[in-house]
């Protein structure tokens, strides 16, 4: 198998996981036996805005921001494994799309001292900034340790953040577990580490 044909190969794995890992993030990540509190990270988070000792947490809003910290990752790992022309705009364009689902209601605009709002849309502009920023990177070496690096930190912040959502939960005395959202996005994490450790 030439190079050109395995840079490929390794490209497509890749492109799957992320697509893998996005399916994940809208799947139920918390269940509860009742199902009324079965909820997908973006609803979580959402939800966990409104708890009021969210707002003076130090950053502000933490489990909303460890749970909405996946879909920036995502992009980012887009944007690493991006590589000729007709596939990098491909990536472009996804990471445009992956980054305007991440944005505030259009409401943002009257309301910018909103803590979850605000937060929204800077991890939005986080996800298509530093997407397209990683986009032309052409450094084998440092394109490694980022995809090396970025699952790592994904795998630890879905965890924390399930964590304290779960803690959150149980304030409210609901009997919640790991729904299949977070399992699916971890084994995605896992195997593009485990890929991009078989490519050193």
């Amino acid at each position: 198998m030439s190079q050109r044909n395995a840079s490929d190969n390794y490209s497509s794995l890749i492109y799957a996981l992320v697509l893998g890992g996005l399916f994940g993030y809208v799947q139920p990540w918390i269940v509860v036996p009742s199902g009324s509190m079965t909820l997908n990270v973006f609803d979580l988070a959402e939800w966990a805005s409104l708890i009021p000792t969210q707002q003076v947490t130090s950053p502000p809003l933490l489990v909303p921001l460890l749970l909405r910290l996946q879909p920036v990752i995502l992009s980012l790992l887009l944007g690493v494994i991006a590589s000729g022309r007709k596939r990098m705009a491909l990536t472009a364009l996804a990471i445009c799309l992956l980054a305007t689902a991440q944005l505030p209601p259009f409401e943002f605009v009257n309301d910018i001292n909103n803590l979850n709002y605000r937060q929204q849309f800077i991890l939005a502009a986080a996800s298509l900034v530093a997407g397209f920023f990683l986009l032309p990177l052409e450094s084998r070496r440092v394109s490694t340790f980022v995809m090396l690096a970025l699952p790592a930190v994904g795998i630890v912040t879905a965890a924390l953040g399930l964590s304290e959502a779960g803690a959150l939960y149980r304030q409210f005395q609901l009997d919640a577990a790991p729904g299949a959202g977070i399992w699916i996005l971890g084994l995605s994490y896992v195997a593009t580490i485990t890929i991009s450790l078989r490519g050193l």
